[in-house]
């Protein structure tokens, strides 16, 4: 059960009713009404203000709508669909590497984090103005009440510069205050380097307000705690190249981030839960796995398009309740799921996956988040009147779409070449769109995995590494029948669990991984052969956090680490995403990936044909 409910504090102003020429001079302000300059100044009307900030992340510029691809398009485990082709080409786009300045996609996340900037800076300014008049800081409960607000919206802030420096570049304008409008909207970029450094500090200064670990099964189960701060904080030290721009190649800290990763750990509040399907439903969420998510509560009353501004994306979710992700990127949009389906698995990721003599996936991980052969079932479209009542079928009948005039099954030859994200996504058919998944922004399973990697840059430290990466693999091991108990997967063997060597075993085994090789024998993608540590690490991450939005991000990372002996073929399946994409789906149009240009996407020209003061970055 959701027991946090973010809701926007808000001013209210008098409506003001349009009267004749002839009506005497009269003041239509109400006096006893709420304003800005009164609202504000008590701890409930405070704590709505920092509310107002979460709500910026459940728009539809954030993980609502747009962020799942933002986050997850450009890598190379993703592939575009024919759906989006034809009835979503923004997100196809930001496959392709075709994105422009004009995409309404990601003006949207620009504006949205943006506007959670701002939610955070005035959420700080009415906390300072208003410590005094609704707090006593004498008060040992009021002093940790007005802490842990603080520390929320400087994460928060901290939040909104981390996703907008890494899609647009830090030559970005940058506000610790709420902007006043006339020339401020003009704010030219922030100097390099400059948004880089406000980023770190607000994640430590944070992580140094925010004294609790975990809320789950509290009244404050969600908002961001000490353990988000100290996540990220470690994301932007292991980053720092792709997110300063003063900073070069090899320039991570990885001894600073392996400190603040072992404060984490040290705390022992955190732990993998032992089924790892519950990471991507609406089961069990804001549970000690998780390091921050984004709250959604699905509401039929609230949210939607708007058939009287189709064009206005942000209608598509109007209160922030709801996520679309279900719809748009899990199953296929064939007659018994009626899902839009604008994205699905790459073959390098469903290749990613260890298999046994048989060329079976052995692999758990890959059957609990995928819609794949042999895997989970999924319940259809029943027949009308009675659409959710269908029957529990696999992924055959899934994938299929039969032409009502000849018989014929559309979908047949790529049957072992389709497949479906089953993370965020519902295993049946829903005539209600969207869904009320939490979206796991950051886990504890990717805090061990940085660890391992830190003990690897840091000190060469192999043996602590594969520790790490032992405990990520034992969860997958798990017996997990008890927990997965709908048809979707009842009397599955993948349940067992029990099926993956150990690192040291896979290693011994050095299996090559991730190769893609065409129809006609063409070698897309090579592969990895997991002969090291270090490429066992790679290969833990993807299979444990597929299309959870980081893989981009660290694929840009090593390529910019210089110690690492595989930097230059860390890019090879971007550059040959194209003709992975026709494999896949038969659709061209994705350009070869160039990092000079295609490691941000351009600045908006939403923001360039207003602010005379911006310009393009690499991208535009």
């Amino acid at each position: 059960m959701k027991r946090m409910k973010l809701y926007i504090g808000a001013c209210l102003g008098t409506a003001l009713i349009s009267l004749s020429s002839c009506e005497p001079d009269m003041v239509y302000n109400n006096p006893s009404a709420d304003n800005e300059a009164t609202y504000y100044n008590t701890k409930e009307h405070l704590t709505y203000a920092v509310n107002g900030a979460y709500n910026m992340l459940q728009r539809a510029g954030g993980w609502a709508r747009w962020m799942p691809f933002m986050l997850n398009a450009r890598s190379d485990e993703y592939a575009f669909t024919s759906g989006a082709a034809a009835g979503e080409p923004e997100t196809a786009r930001l496959s392709q590497y075709t994105a422009n300045a004009d995409l309404g996609s990601m003006s949207a996340t620009y504006q949205d984090f943006y506007t959670l900037q701002y939610a955070a800076n005035l959420a700080l300014e009415k906390l300072e103005a208003n410590q005094d008049g609704a707090f006593d800081l004498n008060n040992a409960d009021d002093k940790k009440l007005y802490d842990r607000l603080r520390g929320e919206a400087i994460f928060l802030r901290g939040l909104s510069r981390f996703y907008l420096v890494y899609f647009f570049g830090d030559e970005i304008p940058d506000r610790d205050y709420t902007t006043t409008g006339g020339d401020d909207y003009l704010l030219p970029p922030a100097e390099p380097g400059q948004i880089y450094q406000r980023m770190v500090k607000d994640f430590k200064d944070a992580s140094e307000l925010l004294t609790e670990w975990n809320y789950e099964g509290t009244e404050n189960e969600g908002r961001a705690t000490k353990g988000s701060a100290l996540a990220f904080l470690a994301k932007a030290y292991m980053g720092r190249p792709i997110l300063d721009g003063t900073a070069k190649a090899g320039d991570a800290d990885w001894a600073a981030a392996k400190d603040v990763l072992w404060q984490i750990i040290d705390s022992q509040e955190y732990d993998l839960i032992p089924n790892y399907r519950e990471n991507a439903t609406e089961d069990n969420e804001n549970n000690i796995e998780s390091l921050f998510e984004v709250q959604f509560s699905q509401s039929t009353e609230t949210g939607g398009f708007n058939p009287a501004a189709p064009g206005d994306i942000n209608s598509w979710v109007v209160t922030g309740q709801d996520c679309m992700r279900m719809i748009e990127i899990t199953s296929p949009n064939s007659a018994v799921s009626s899902r839009w389906w604008n994205g699905m698995p790459s073959l390098a990721l469903y290749n990613e996956f260890e298999r046994d003599g048989n060329e079976r996936i052995i692999d758990p991980r890959a059957y609990l988040g995928l819609y794949i052969p042999d895997g989970c079932k999924f319940k259809g479209k029943g027949e009308e009147g009675k659409e959710e009542e269908g029957e529990w079928i696999g992924y055959d009948k899934l994938f299929s779409d039969i032409d009502e005039e000849t018989g014929e099954d559309l979908f047949a030859k790529w049957r072992g070449t389709w497949f479906g994200c089953r993370k965020y996504g519902i295993d049946e058919f829903r005539n209600m769109l969207r869904s009320g998944i939490n979206d796991r922004v950051i886990r504890y399973a990717d805090i061990l995995l940085m660890y391992a990697e830190c003990c690897l840059e840091a000190d060469n430290d192999e043996t602590t590494a594969k520790k790490y990466i032992q405990m990520v693999r034992d969860r997958a091991n798990n017996n997990t029948e008890a927990y997965n108990t709908t048809g979707a997967d009842a009397g599955m063997w993948y349940l067992k669990g029990g099926t993956l060597p150990t690192v040291d075993q896979l290693i011994a085994d050095h299996p090559t991984l991730g190769r893609v090789v065409g129809k006609d024998g063409t070698v897309i993608c090579k592969g990895t052969e997991i002969n090291t540590v270090r490429r066992a690490l790679k290969h833990e991450y993807s299979v444990e956090l597929y299309w959870e939005g980081w893989r981009f991000f660290n694929l840009m990372r090593w390529y910019n680490n210089p110690n690492d002996p595989d930097r230059e073929s860390m890019l090879d399946n971007l550059k040959n995403k194209n003709a992975m994409q026709v494999e896949q789906t038969n659709l061209e149009g994705t350009v070869t990936f160039d990092y000079s240009r295609h490691l941000r996407l351009p600045i908006p020209s939403t923001e360039l044909s207003t602010n005379t003061n911006m310009h393009g970055n690499s991208a535009n």
